[in-house]
């Protein structure tokens, strides 16, 4: 048996998503945690598509899980609460969530430690609000006045760069002095027994949100937010949710990718 951490990846990928997915899978047969045992928990409403898919991977196992064919945004509000439900299936060390239109670009995982990991649990820098430091900050907003402005005036208006719910009443609100740095809902990870105790815990946010009529700005990054505001974690830098076209992220080397999904993409 492996001395190395066995990993866990869990993403939702109903109706077209599935298709997407299966692309991340061969991405990942070749890239994520290449010397780890990986068992990828596909939740879906394709389950026979997804074991015919997975015939054609030889080193990932593959888990389908079936699910309503929810389509969005139910298939995001409705994340952690499939996970937690579904928690006894994910008896990895290690869990990893990417969302289905992930592609792995470069190798994941053996430069990072799960045992050092702040609280057990990595969360990603969200792309679109990640800003180079120092000389390379001020190189782009020399380069891109109209984004120097509309940070300045986004840090004025609600505190920190970012995507906040601010309804005071939703689960998911984080006060204005706590919003320092924004994270991303498509990819994030942590050692199991932690990251499960966070997933329980925003499924519970999340299903009382709904059960009193309210539904989180960006639904479960939203809430993935509260709790790295309110929960000191790791936090890695954008190249493991990069997305392509971001003028501020030419510094860096992609691992995972957005996939540009042009006019469909949601978020």
């Amino acid at each position: 048996m492996s001395e190395l951490p066995s990993i866990g990846i869990v993403t939702v990928a109903t109706n077209r998503y599935l298709d997407y997915w299966f692309a991340m899978a061969q991405s990942a047969e070749q890239h994520l945690f290449p010397d780890n045992d990986v068992v990828m928990h596909v939740f879906t409403d394709r389950v026979d598509d997804a074991q015919e898919m997975s015939r054609t991977l030889t080193r990932v196992k593959v888990d389908p899980i079936a699910i309503p064919a929810y389509g969005w945004p139910e298939a995001t509000l409705l994340r952690y609460e499939l996970f937690d439900q579904h928690s006894h299936r994910l008896t990895e060390d290690v869990l990893v969530h990417l969302d289905a239109d992930m592609l792995l670009v470069q190798d994941v995982g053996q430069e990072l430690d799960p045992s050092a990991w702040v609280n057990g649990i990595a969360l990603v820098r969200h792309p679109g609000f990640r800003r180079p430091a120092l000389a390379k900050r001020a190189e782009l907003y020399l380069r891109k006045p109209r984004l120097a402005a509309a940070d300045a005036r986004l840090k004025v208006l609600v505190g920190g760069l970012g995507s906040w719910e601010s309804d005071p009443e939703s689960l998911a609100c984080v006060p204005r002095e706590l919003r320092k740095q924004y994270v991303c809902g498509g990819t994030w990870m942590g050692r199991a027994q932690e990251l499960l105790a966070m997933i329980h815990e925003l499924a519970e946010h999340t299903r009382t949100d709904l059960d009193s009529g309210r539904i989180a700005l960006w639904h479960d990054e939203s809430h993935l937010n509260w709790f790295a505001s309110n929960n000191p974690t790791s936090i890695l830098g954008s190249e493991y949710c990069f997305a392509p076209g971001y003028p501020n992220l030419t510094d860096l080397r992609p691992r995972i990718v957005a996939v540009d999904k042009g006019s469909a993409r949601t978020r």
